[in-house]
Protein backbone atom coordinates (compact mmCIF):
# COMPACT_ATOMS: atom_id res chain seq x y z
CA UNK A 1 0.00 0.00 0.00
CA UNK A 2 2.65 2.20 0.74
CA UNK A 3 4.75 1.30 -2.08
CA UNK A 4 2.94 3.54 -4.58
CA UNK A 5 3.84 6.39 -2.31
CA UNK A 6 7.41 6.17 -1.50
CA UNK A 7 9.22 7.78 -4.49
CA UNK A 8 6.79 10.69 -3.74
CA UNK A 9 7.67 10.73 -0.33
CA UNK A 10 11.30 10.59 -0.98
CA UNK A 11 10.96 13.89 -3.63
CA UNK A 12 9.01 15.80 -0.76
CA UNK A 13 11.60 14.80 1.79
CA UNK A 14 14.33 15.93 -0.48
CA UNK A 15 12.90 19.48 -1.10
CA UNK A 16 12.24 20.04 2.43
CA UNK A 17 15.56 19.43 3.21
CA UNK A 18 17.12 21.71 0.54
CA UNK A 19 18.12 24.89 1.20
CA UNK A 20 15.97 28.57 0.54
CA UNK A 21 16.80 30.26 -2.43
CA UNK A 22 18.44 33.94 -1.14
CA UNK A 23 16.71 36.69 -3.15
CA UNK A 24 18.32 39.83 -4.50
CA UNK A 25 17.18 41.93 -1.51
CA UNK A 26 18.85 39.74 0.56
CA UNK A 27 22.46 39.86 -1.49
CA UNK A 28 21.65 43.71 -1.54
CA UNK A 29 21.62 44.31 2.02
CA UNK A 30 24.28 41.94 2.51
CA UNK A 31 27.05 42.85 0.08
CA UNK A 32 29.87 40.35 1.78
CA UNK A 33 28.13 37.40 1.61
CA UNK A 34 26.96 38.80 -2.10
CA UNK A 35 30.78 39.01 -2.79
CA UNK A 36 31.62 35.79 -1.65
CA UNK A 37 28.64 33.67 -3.80
CA UNK A 38 29.60 35.93 -7.00
CA UNK A 39 33.19 34.38 -6.29
CA UNK A 40 31.51 31.05 -5.93
CA UNK A 41 29.66 31.48 -9.00
CA UNK A 42 32.36 32.32 -11.52
CA UNK A 43 34.43 29.47 -9.88
CA UNK A 44 32.07 26.94 -9.94
CA UNK A 45 31.54 25.80 -6.77
CA UNK A 46 28.14 27.13 -6.68
CA UNK A 47 25.37 27.08 -9.10
CA UNK A 48 21.50 28.23 -9.56
CA UNK A 49 19.05 30.72 -8.97
CA UNK A 50 21.13 32.14 -6.65
CA UNK A 51 24.16 32.74 -8.39
CA UNK A 52 22.27 35.34 -11.14
CA UNK A 53 20.32 36.41 -7.76
CA UNK A 54 23.89 37.69 -6.37
CA UNK A 55 25.30 38.84 -9.58
CA UNK A 56 21.74 41.05 -10.02
CA UNK A 57 22.39 42.51 -6.73
CA UNK A 58 26.30 42.72 -7.39
CA UNK A 59 25.70 45.00 -10.48
CA UNK A 60 22.81 47.23 -8.42
CA UNK A 61 25.39 47.61 -5.80
CA UNK A 62 27.91 49.15 -8.04
CA UNK A 63 25.00 51.33 -9.65
CA UNK A 64 24.30 52.63 -6.43
CA UNK A 65 28.22 53.17 -5.60
CA UNK A 66 28.82 54.58 -8.55
CA UNK A 67 25.72 56.93 -8.77
CA UNK A 68 26.93 58.24 -5.23
CA UNK A 69 30.27 59.19 -6.28
CA UNK A 70 28.87 60.99 -8.60
CA UNK A 71 26.20 63.11 -6.73
CA UNK A 72 29.28 63.83 -4.52
CA UNK A 73 31.54 64.76 -6.99
CA UNK A 74 28.60 66.94 -8.78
Amino acid sequence: MIRPYLPLLAALGAAACSPQVRDVSYFEANPEVTAKVVADCTAGTHRGAECANARAAASSLRRDQRLETYRKNF
